[in-house]
């Protein structure tokens, strides 16, 4: 028996064995060799091993792997069928994946360009400092510009599984790389990765509404003794939160409050924000851009109009028309956001 490499696809190719080509009809064998070479295509271009193509497709490995290299003597039409449906599934998913359109990169918004200078006066001063502006304005996708253009910078989200201060201390140890399996020693460890060097160090953490007051305190912690920059981002409620915690004095809630710096709670003229977004999505004309106006003055701002003019393109696409209003608003409409609509 003899192999041959598929240049394109980097899999090693068996040819059948001659028991296989008896066994087979010829019309069952040329599906078979089309079929192999497809699998050893999409298998290298999505770095899928053997294994993992026979656990994807349903074919037990050991069968895959007969069926692979021609040596297969059982009824051979079954797992002809098998590959190429599971194959059909495969491609059909990548021609759907590759026809969402992609949103736009970084936009410079002056909500954008306001949360950017508070994280730089964060990291330089140090200070913690709380953004906390509506949802869906920008603020997590300033953030990761923010720390994919400056040294030193780190980001974390919290759920509310880590909002207690062993969950979030976990949580900052994967962001930053720190292995250290001993909770009692996790809090140095993690000092240590953040202690203030050359232009500073700031930790993001988005959001950050769902921490509780204690892992406030925990964080300052690392401002006052790290020299470190810690800037906690989320919704509106992210401060108010902590001065509705059951239980908590006056006192106890004005000493939360006062432990931050500085706050970034002003929006500026949305509708530049919304108007500069659109254009950066390519959309020009004028009735779409009004409709777009107006879902971002919703709660969701950008992030709803991105996702609607990513619907929206898909129904264009199919129709193999230019994005237009009737498209925009079939796609609202079928998103189902029911009192937002």
């Amino acid at each position: 028996m003899t192999k041959k490499h598929n240049a394109n696809t980097g899999w090693v190719l068996s040819q059948p064995t001659t028991a296989f080509l008896e066994k087979h009809p010829a019309g069952d064998v040329d599906e078979w060799r089309s079929l192999v070479a497809r699998t050893a295509e999409t298998a290298t271009a999505n770095g899928w091993s053997k294994a993992e193509v026979a656990r994807r497709s349903g074919v037990a490995e050991g069968t895959f792997s007969q069926w692979l290299s021609g040596k297969y003597t059982g009824v051979l039409a079954p797992y002809n069928t098998m590959i190429s449906q599971w194959l059909t599934n495969v491609e059909e998913a990548a021609d759907m994946a590759a026809a969402i359109p992609e949103s736009p990169g970084f936009v410079k918004t002056k909500v954008a360009t306001e949360v950017l200078q508070t994280l730089m006066w964060a990291q330089m001063t140090p200070a913690l400092v709380a953004v906390t502006l509506d949802a869906g304005v920008g603020k997590t996708t300033a953030c990761r510009h923010y720390c994919a253009t400056r040294p030193h910078a780190y980001m974390a989200t919290i759920s509310p599984s880590t909002k207690k201060v062993h969950g979030m201390l976990v949580e900052l140890a994967e962001a930053l790389d720190v292995s250290e399996h001993n909770p009692a020693r996790l809090v140095r460890a993690i000092g240590r990765k953040l202690q203030r060097v050359g232009d500073g160090t700031l930790l993001i953490i988005d959001e950050a509404q769902n921490l509780e007051a204690e892992s406030i305190n925990q964080l300052r912690h690392f401002v006052d003794n790290n020299n470190c920059g810690v800037a906690l981002v989320g919704n509106e409620d992210t401060a108010a939160s902590f001065v509705r915690q059951q239980g908590r004095s006056v006192a106890s809630r004005a000493q939360v409050l006062s432990r931050f710096d500085k706050r970034l709670r002003r929006e500026g003229n949305r509708a530049d924000d919304i108007r500069l977004f659109v254009n950066a999505l390519g959309v020009e004309d004028g009735d779409c851009i009004k409709f777009l106006l107006g879902l971002g003055l919703k709660p969701g701002a950008l992030r709803q109009i991105d996702r609607t003019v990513k619907l929206a393109r898909m129904y264009a696409m199919g129709e193999g028309q230019p994005l237009a209003l009737d498209h925009l608003k079939a796609a609202w409409k079928n998103r189902d956001l029911g009192d937002l609509q």
